[in-house]
Parts: structure tokens; sequence; C-alpha cells
């Protein structure tokens, strides 16, 4: 099984993948100085989450908190937010940690 990602992957390089050619699967993490997440294959850079981040606040302040529903649907979107965060978060914390272990 080695050889054929082996083979898969020169040919992603030879294709011009370069460092992206891996076919592993890798758990999604998050580059603090960067402040970009790497998940499922893809890079999302800063300014993709930023809007991300802004895009379920602004739908959040649509929603009324007198509906049911809506009250629901802000709650699922302060999910997202809260994701967002924690994300941002934990990357801030593993830069503190590799600061401390130099």
């Amino acid at each position: 099984m080695a050889d054929r990602e082996d083979l898969i992957n020169q040919l992603a390089a030879t294709m011009g993948a370069g460092d992206f050619a891996q076919t592993k699967y890798t758990e999604s993490r998050y580059d603090a100085q960067t402040g970009t997440l790497y998940c499922d294959g893809i890079m999302i850079t800063k300014p993709v989450i930023e809007k991300a981040e802004q895009y379920f606040k602004t739908l959040k302040s649509k929603c009324s908190y007198t509906d049911p529903a809506s009250r629901e649907m802000a709650m699922i979107y302060q999910v997202a937010i809260e994701g967002i965060k924690m994300i941002r978060d934990s990357g801030q914390e593993t830069m503190k940690e590799d600061r401390g272990n130099n």
C-alpha cells in the first residue's frame, strides 16, 4: 500500500503539487502564526476564517429571540462562532507552549 501512496505523491509532485502532495490522512490543525486552518486537505486562510466568523455573527444578529425557531438558529450560529474562537484560542495556546519549550 505504501508503494501506491509513494507513486501518487511522486505523480502529484511532478504535476506541480510540491509539498501539498500528501495522500496520508492528517488531523485538522490550526497554524496560529499564519492564522491558517488545515482540514480535509484544504488550506483555509485567516481572511476566510474572519469572513466566516463575521458571516455567522451577522446571521445571528438577524435572529429574533421571541420566535423559538429563530432563537434555535441563533444558538446554532453561536456554536459556529464559538467553534471559530476555540480553534483560534487552541492555536494561541499551542504557540505559548512551543515558546515555553524553547
